[in-house]
């Protein structure tokens, strides 16, 4: 099937109307066309820049994360109380200075201002976090110790507690209403938060996956160019599009 043939095959499913927006809808036609055929030559340089991006970012982790003898990353435990499957993160000091050396370079590269550079960094170490399991290395200073020793109590305090339990006793506290009932409501949102965290990394990763196998498949029928590939593509944009 060509080219042609699959923008007839779509345009068959669309309603038929003489205009929109008072528009004719030649007009229209040719003017969402050159907005459409622009938008993809847009979006395949971003889908080169974003596999290039995740193979800089893998590359990244090799440097902030603990490594093994054999050089993988090293994760913490099942049951740890604050970062359980997480990958364990090298020391806080060396990890500021990596940070330093990476937004120096995206300053260097081009970025317009310091903090520009700083959102370079923190938009790579977002992506490690959901779609590798990353966590960032905690300060040792007596603030972030202190933070770390209350978070760690809470979690101690709940742990006998299910969440369906937790839950009920936040509606509890909800409907007395006082300063020291909505404190503890604070706290059971943040430990119900903190328990449904790995489970919703886990979806994220599974949805992550989903996309890229999409993506691959999608690049592999383009590139087969056979009337069977078409028909398969067009099937499953039509899918999507429901």
């Amino acid at each position: 099937m060509q080219k042609t043939e699959i923008n007839s095959a779509i345009a068959e499913t669309l309603p038929a109307v003489e205009s929109i927006n008072g528009v004719a809808i030649a007009t229209v036609e040719t003017s969402i066309k050159e907005i459409g055929f622009a938008s993809q030559k847009e979006i395949a340089k971003i889908s080169k820049s974003q596999d290039e991006l995740n193979r800089l970012n893998a590359n990244l982790l090799g440097w902030i994360a603990q490594l093994d003898s054999e050089g993988k990353v090293m994760r913490f435990p099942d049951d740890h109380p604050l970062t359980p499957k997480k990958i364990i993160p090298i020391k806080y000091d060396d990890f500021m200075v990596i940070r330093g050396f990476y937004v120096g370079a995206a300053y260097d590269a081009g970025a317009v201002s310091i903090d520009a550079a700083e959102k370079v960094w923190e938009a790579a170490i977002k992506d490690l976090a959901s779609e590798a399991g990353y966590t960032r290395p905690k300060s040792d200073d007596k603030d972030a110790k202190r933070m770390a020793e209350k978070r760690a109590k809470l979690v101690e305090k709940y742990a006998p507690e299910s969440t369906g339990a937790l839950v009920e006793k936040k509606a509890e506290l909800l409907a007395k209403g006082d300063n020291k009932s909505l404190s503890l409501v604070k706290e059971i949102n943040d430990e119900v938060k903190r328990r449904e965290k790995p489970a919703e990394d886990e979806a994220q990763k599974a949805r992550a996956v989903t996309r890229d196998a999409i993506v691959a498949r999608a690049r592999e029928l383009c590139k087969a160019g056979t009337a069977d590939a078409d028909e398969l593509l067009i099937a499953g944009l039509l899918a999507m599009t429901k």
